[in-house]
Formats: structure tokens, C-alpha cells, sequence
């Protein structure tokens, strides 16, 4: 008998074991892809899907990307209507000479200007193209797209593909809801003293309807332990566990089991 009970015991917890590592490699997984941003999802696609172009459009400017070799190519158009800062401040300069005509027009011209001038001062990459005859400045916009505050201008900016990577990695932002924390309260039947006692459970882990708890009952002898439980529905749960630890005796046990049923809450 007590070698049937010690095989039994292996088994349960090697298959707690093989339960907890999977569990845990399927989180590692949720974590890493958790941590890619928009941008690097897309420039992930585009490697994996040689010569497709993805066509973007912000505000002010429609932009084409697509990779070639190891070569991410970017085209970014600023078309002559396009609300840039330039075109924004030209607009205000004219409706500001008559303000009383134009006042609406002046506060939704002057919230449009100011927005550009936001994006620019926080823009991580600047730059300033003198031709000889204008100054054209071209600048990086929250999404990692090169733009203009000018109208009427065309850049093209070719990148590696790894580069862009590992940089788009190196800043990726994580945007993961919290976990909810998952209680149980029960009953659970002692086989080892052949009792009923009131319980109370803290999820680990779950997959599908099965899940991984922590439990303690017997709050005069408290005795705490781990099970395996299933999801019958609406947050009952059934399972079967090993009773670990009695803290009167402050004893480990590998060989005592317990039976249990309860309801879920999530908070």
C-alpha cells in the first residue's frame, strides 16, 4: 500500500512539475510579445513578407514601406494640402487679418499649429536640410515616421533591417493589463483524517478549465496544500490535492491527500 501511495505521489508531483513549467513557458511567451510595439510587429511582417508595401497615412503625411533584401525603405509624401506646421502658420497669418471675421476659424487654426509644434519640440530626431535657396526640416513623429514642416516635400529614408530591430526592441513599451488575483472559497474533505473543513485557495496557474492552487483549511491546525482543479462552470470548482504542509507540527508530507470543491472569485 505505502509503495502504491509513494508511485502516486511521484506521478502527482511530476505532473504538477510538467503543469507549472508549462505554465510558465506559455507566460514567458504572452510577456515577450506583450513587450513588441505596433511598429515592430509591422516591421516584423514586412521582413517575413519580402516586397509588400504598407501603406500609412497620419495626419499629415501618407508613407509607403516595404523591405528589400535587408533594407527597410520608407517613402513619406507631404502632399501641398497637408496641415503641416508651415501650412498652419501661414493660415493663421492670414485669418489674423481680420480676427473678429475669423474667430472660430483663428482657435481651431491656432490648436492644429500648436499641436505640430508639440510633435516637433518632442520629436527625438531633427533634422535640417539647407538647399541654398530654403531651409527644409524634417523630423521623427511619435510613431517613428519621418515628416516635414513643410508641405509639398517627399523623403526617403532606407534603413537595416536588424538595426530597426534592435531598436525598435530596445525601446518596445509594455502595454500588458494586470493579472486579476483569483481566490477560492470552499469546502475541502481531508482523506488522510477522513474531515470536512472550510478553505481557501490562490490561483497560480490556469490552462483552459484546469488551474494550480495554493490552499490552506483546517484553520485550527491550518494546513496548507497544492491541487489541480477543474471549471465545472459559472466558477465552480472541483479538484484533488497533496496536502503539503500541517503547521502545528511544522511537518512536510508527500503522501496525504485532500479532495476539494469551491467558487472562484476574480478581483
Amino acid at each position: 500500500m505505502k509503495k502504491a501511495i509513494s508511485i502516486i505521489s511521484v506521478i502527482l508531483v511530476i505532473a504538477l512539475l510538467v503543469f507549472a513549467g508549462y505554465k510558465g513557458y506559455q507566460r514567458y511567451q504572452e510577456w515577450k510579445e506583450s513587450q513588441k510595439t505596433t511598429e515592430l510587429k509591422l516591421v516584423e511582417a514586412l521582413k517575413e513578407n519580402q516586397g509588400i508595401i504598407i501603406k500609412l497615412k497620419t495626419e499629415i503625411a501618407e508613407i509607403e514601406k516595404r523591405v528589400v533584401t535587408e533594407t527597410l525603405k520608407e517613402k513619406t509624401v507631404i502632399k501641398e494640402e497637408s496641415p503641416t506646421y508651415k501650412s498652419k502658420k501661414e493660415e493663421l497669418i492670414e485669418l489674423r487679418k481680420e480676427p473678429e471675421a475669423n474667430k472660430e476659424k483663428i482657435e481651431v487654426a491656432r490648436v492644429a499649429f500648436e499641436e505640430r509644434i508639440n510633435e516637433f519640440q518632442g520629436s527625438p530626431d531633427k533634422i535640417l536640410i539647407n538647399t541654398g535657396e530654403e531651409k527644409i526640416v524634417i523630423y521623427e513623429d511619435k510613431k517613428g515616421n519621418m515628416v516635414s514642416l513643410e508641405s509639398g516635400v517627399t523623403i526617403t529614408r532606407h534603413r537595416d533591417v536588424e538595426e530597426v530591430i534592435k531598436e525598435l526592441q530596445t525601446g518596445a513599451v509594455i502595454e500588458k493589463e494586470a493579472d486579476k488575483y483569483k481566490l477560492a472559497f470552499g469546502v475541502v474533505y481531508d482523506l488522510e483524517d477522513k474531515g470536512y473543513y472550510p478553505g481557501i485557495s490562490y490561483q497560480l496557474a490556469d490552462w483552459k478549465n484546469l488551474s494550480l492552487n495554493i490552499t490552506g483549511y483546517d484553520f485550527d491546525n491550518i494546513k496548507g496544500g497544492l491541487d489541480i482543479c477543474y471549471n465545472v462552470s459559472d466558477n465552480i470548482l472541483v479538484g484533488v490535492g497533496m496536502n503539503l504542509l500541517e503547521i502545528e507540527d511544522f511537518k512536510f508530507n508527500l503522501d496525504k491527500y485532500y479532495l476539494k470543491i469551491g467558487v472562484e472569485f476574480n478581483f
